[in-house]
């Protein structure tokens, strides 16, 4: 697929919206052809800058490609994220994380163009060298884990979760890769696997299996998971 050559930009930006608009532009090369697959002169159209440019902002490819990753990394539901970080660790804060986690990644029929653009750099990271998917998970997803395990033990502590042989941390991960690999088997127009249910209703599924399988009772879930509730949160 050939991609489209973007005019060159002749408004005037300061060096930082410069950047900012070079890395959001490469993104789609990125994403069609690969680290390797991409070259220089290619990512220069996508921006609509020159090489000489693109250069002057940039070192080399590389760096480039490492503040695409920061950049997508920063863009992550950062006020949302941020009052869930305000919460004590415990059960019901557990509840909610997961929820946060199902609904933003499996919940959205449509991602926005930006979305998009980051889960096609994801999957083709992963059937190449797994740079990107490494760096990526090394940012805030792997911070929601530790906030996960901490929440887990402070559901241990207060009886409403049973500690079993699966590792916190790992009840964390698992749960995360479940999320995403029921968005990878939603993502064509016709799903790979039609579930018989609408997209929340998965949701709600998905929470249910997670913290089950972490540990959390069942009567601490019914308790704390109101998905209509926990959905204003996220609004």
């Amino acid at each position: 697929m050939k991609l489209p050559v973007k005019k060159k930009l002749t408004t005037k930006m300061s060096s930082e919206e410069r950047r900012a608009a070079i890395i959001k532009a490469v993104r789609g090369v990125f994403a069609e052809k690969g680290f390797d697959g991409t070259k220089t002169r290619e990512l220069a159209e996508a921006a609509g800058v020159s090489e000489a440019l693109l250069f002057k902002h940039f070192p080399n490819k590389e760096a480039l490609y490492s503040a695409m990753h920061v950049s997508c990394c920063i863009e992550q539901n950062s006020e949302v994220i941020e009052r869930l970080k305000a919460l004590e660790p415990s059960a019901s804060t557990l509840v909610l994380l997961i929820h946060f986690i199902m609904s933003r990644i499996v919940g959205k029929e449509v991602a926005d163009d930006d979305q998009a653009l980051q889960n096609r750099l994801l999957l083709r990271s992963l059937t190449e060298d797994g740079e990107f998917a490494r760096l990526f998970l090394k940012g805030r997803p792997a911070e929601g884990i530790r906030w996960i395990e901490a929440c887990l033990k402070a559901a241990f502590v207060a009886g409403d979760a049973i500690e079993g042989p699966v590792h916190p941390i790992l009840g964390g991960w698992f749960t995360h890769h479940l999320a995403v690999m029921l968005k990878t088997h939603l993502l064509p127009a016709c799903p790979v696997v039609d579930y018989g249910m609408p997209r929340e209703k998965l949701v709600e599924q998905a929470v249910w299996f997670a913290l089950r399988g972490m540990g959390l009772k069942e009567d601490a879930i019914g308790l704390y998971y109101n998905p209509r509730a926990l959905a204003l949160f996220d609004g």
